[in-house]
């Protein structure tokens, strides 16, 4: 019996520069240097925007979060709505609600609320429901590996960027990681 390519996956595959500035940001981001990080995050979205664009939304996303963790409210708002339209755009349908509300608590938590409220008015109504949660008990997704099998980063499982019930993101390299079971 032989695989079929997954060109979906095999697409998603980041340059090694690509894959060093975005260990750079995630490293940046984990030491509390959201202020370096964010801007690493920003250019390698921007870059990735046309060929890889689903991609380039969760790097918009992560650009997102890094600004209002670092006080920059203009450029959190500016990757937020980058991030939210290319979601839309895509039909990120599980991802849109969930980054929503995620960067929405965040800019109130974090005084910006005039940031919160332009989310608000302009993709609230675009946005659809928050995806179904599991029923309690079952099992949503398959288990990782601990290490990445292409660059040895740690996964984390309940942290991990799913691509769906089978296959999550390395938040390090962005390889595509199947489940081991």
């Amino acid at each position: 019996m032989f695989r079929r390519n997954r060109p979906a996956l095999q697409n998603n595959v980041l340059s090694a520069a690509q894959i060093e500035v975005l260990a750079k940001a995630n490293q940046l981001a984990a030491n509390n240097n959201s202020a370096d990080a964010a801007p690493l995050y920003a250019e390698l979205a921007r870059e990735l925007d046309v060929p890889r664009p689903r991609r380039a939304a969760n790097l918009h996303a992560r650009a997102a979060h890094a600004y209002a963790d670092a006080g920059n409210e203009q450029l959190a708002l500016a990757q937020a709505r980058a991030a939210l339209t290319m979601f839309i755009q895509y039909r990120m349908i599980n991802r849109t609600p969930v980054f929503f509300a995620n960067i929405t608590r965040k800019f109130n938590n974090k005084g910006m609320k005039n940031s919160a409220s332009a989310l608000q008015n302009e993709f609230g109504n675009r946005v659809g429901p928050m995806p179904p949660q599991p029923a309690q008990g079952s099992a949503k997704r398959g288990v990782l590996p601990t290490n990445c099998p292409k660059c040895g980063a740690p996964i984390h499982g309940d942290e991990a960027t799913w691509i769906d019930n089978l296959t999550a993101e390395c938040d390090y390299c962005g390889a595509a990681i199947r489940t081991t079971n």
